[in-house]
This record gives C-alpha cells, sequence and structure tokens, in this order.
C-alpha cells in the first residue's frame, strides 16, 4: 500500500552529505558572507559538500581551508548535524568545532565578506525570528535553512558551554 506522503518518509535516499565547521578563534566564531551558488548574502560557517571518499570531518577541515585559507589548531569535534535545502536538494551538513588560533582570513570566490563574530549576537541579529521572515521572501527554503542554522549554533553553544565553561 502507498504511503500517503510518498517519498517524503524516506530520507535516507534524498539526503546530500555536507560539512560545514564552527571555527573558534578567542570567544569568537567564523563566519563569511555568501556571494556564489544559494543564499547569497547570508552570513554563514565555512562549509560544503563531502566529495566521493572522504569523510566528512575531512569536507569539514578542507572547506574550512579551501573558503578561509585557515586551518585547525586543535582537533575537529562534531557538534550537530543541520539539515539544508538547496541546489535542487535536501542536504544534511555535520557540523564541526575547532579551535583556529593562528593564520589570517584568505577569502575564496565564493564569498564576499568574513568576520570573527560573538555566536550569540549573531544569533540575535542573523538568525532571528525577523531574519527567517525577511529569508522567506526570497523562498520558503532559505527560511527553512535560517532555522535550521540557528538549531545549529544553539547546539554549538550548549556543547562550548559544557565543555568549556567547567
Amino acid at each position: 500500500m502507498e504511503d500517503q506522503v510518498g517519498s517524503e518518509r524516506d530520507w535516507t535516499k534524498r539526503y546530500r552529505l555536507a560539512a560545514g565547521v564552527y571555527a573558534m578563534r578567542g570567544t569568537q566564531i567564523l563566519m563569511l558572507e555568501r556571494a556564489a551558488g544559494m543564499m547569497i548574502g547570508f552570513w554563514s560557517v565555512p562549509g560544503g559538500l563531502v566529495d566521493p571518499g572522504e569523510t566528512p570531518q575531512k569536507a569539514a577541515a578542507r572547506e574550512l581551508f579551501e573558503e578561509a585559507g585557515i586551518t585547525a589548531t586543535e582537533p575537529l569535534w562534531l557538534v550537530t548535524a543541520v539539515p539544508l535545502k538547496g541546489y535542487g536538494m535536501d542536504l544534511l551538513s555535520l557540523r564541526y568545532a575547532c579551535r583556529c588560533e593562528a593564520g589570517e582570513v584568505r577569502l575564496s570566490h565564493e564569498h564576499s565578506g568574513w568576520r570573527w563574530v560573538d555566536p550569540v549576537a549573531y544569533r540575535a541579529t542573523h538568525l532571528s525570528n525577523t531574519a527567517v521572515e525577511r529569508w522567506r521572501q526570497s523562498s520558503n527554503d532559505d527560511a527553512f535553512n535560517v532555522r535550521s542554522n540557528r538549531d545549529g549554533l544553539d547546539d554549538f553553544l550548549r556543547w562550548h558551554n559544557r565543555w568549556h565553561n567547567h
């Protein structure tokens, strides 16, 4: 018997794996302004698709270097998984956290700006309900992505508070 929701139920066949990094320097994280692809103008963590034969952790480190020109100064820790929609696909971005205490940021062509930001302040300005509604003007997928990024950042903040404030 055909399920009412059909293919919506079987997410395992639809997700493309991606990886991203909450790169930390001091008390701040690195945010990049998107200049190409989906959600141009959105500030997000470095990240991208996992290549065939690559682990998500290696992809996260590669994307950090390709997009920002810096490398982790400590191991990458898996913090959360963030579902996203883009490029006609459902994406699942495994998000890692790492310290990046050295090196100057050098942007790739994919981004037009970068900033080390306080994650709580970034959440209040770029991931607020107002921001979700502003991105909804572009598309429901963009609004979904902003909410998902907020959920992921909340997971990062819980992880950070648990392991770095004790």
